[in-house]
């Protein structure tokens, strides 16, 4: 098994701008994706979201312009981020559900019913030299169209396996296991993320092929105790074999 890439989602450094309304300039967005990067991360990942509860698109411009290790970028699949992403041309753009409602994502996209706009969006970000992974669900029949999608990648939700208990949580780890062997299979780089901590992470690291994972909340509560630079080295040793 080779080295899994850790992309640190930073989206939480920015909930804390804007719990005063955006009233305050810190914590600063660009310094902190230069402390995950110090250490160890190896892309930022940010979700602009459509009501902007924390990434602004101004944290876009910033991190476009001057970080120094690729963004990807999570983002709903409508013509407004669309447009956006077209603009910034991030090195990856990941395609995910967005209900106003909900605390965080609570599922993988329903690459199926939502095919066609899909398929549309990811013609159109690829033709920019953009590599698109879809945030899916464990489910073969995701996988499978993923696939004939055109995805380079599928970006397994792991949100059910963590926060399952006794014999659910097996049988979600087997769930992930299938899926990642069908979408390798299929010609799809695996990608894992959500709600990964460091017990998780040091069991997510078995799952066959995978090559990257995206984890947030988890590196931004760490980093309250041992600052971000430290819990995202710390992360990174969770992922060696």
């Amino acid at each position: 098994m080779g080295n899994i890439q850790l992309g640190v989602n930073i989206d939480h450094v920015a909930t804390l701008r804007r719990v005063r309304g955006g009233t305050t300039s810190y914590p600063d967005i660009l310094e902190m994706a230069n402390e995950a990067v110090l250490g160890g991360a190896q892309q930022i990942t940010i979700h602009l979201r459509e009501d902007r509860r924390h990434i602004q698109l101004e944290d876009l411009q910033v991190l476009s312009k001057s970080l120094k290790v690729p963004i990807n970028l999570e983002m709903a699949v409508t013509e407004a981020m669309i447009r956006i992403a077209k603009k910034y041309k991030p090195s990856w753009c990941c395609l995910v559900p967005e209900k106003r409602q909900e605390l965080t994502t609570e599922g993988g996209l329903n690459v199926i019913k939502q095919r066609r706009a899909i398929f549309h969006a990811v013609n159109r970000l690829q033709s920019l030299g953009i590599e698109i992974s879809l945030f899916v669900d464990p489910d073969l029949d995701m996988i499978d169209m993923s696939a004939k999608l055109g995805a380079e990648a599928v970006e397994l939700h792991t949100g059910t396996w963590v926060a399952a208990k006794g014999t659910n949580k097996e049988k979600q780890w087997k769930r992930l296991v299938r899926a990642a062997t069908r979408a390798h299979d299929l010609g799809l780089r695996v990608h894992a993320g959500h709600g990964l901590d460091y017990q998780h992470t040091k069991v997510i690291r078995k799952l066959p092929h995978l090559v990257e994972v995206n984890i947030g909340h988890s590196l931004v509560c760490y980093a309250l105790k041992i600052g971000l630079r430290k819990s995202v080295s710390e992360m990174k040793k969770c992922l060696k074999p």
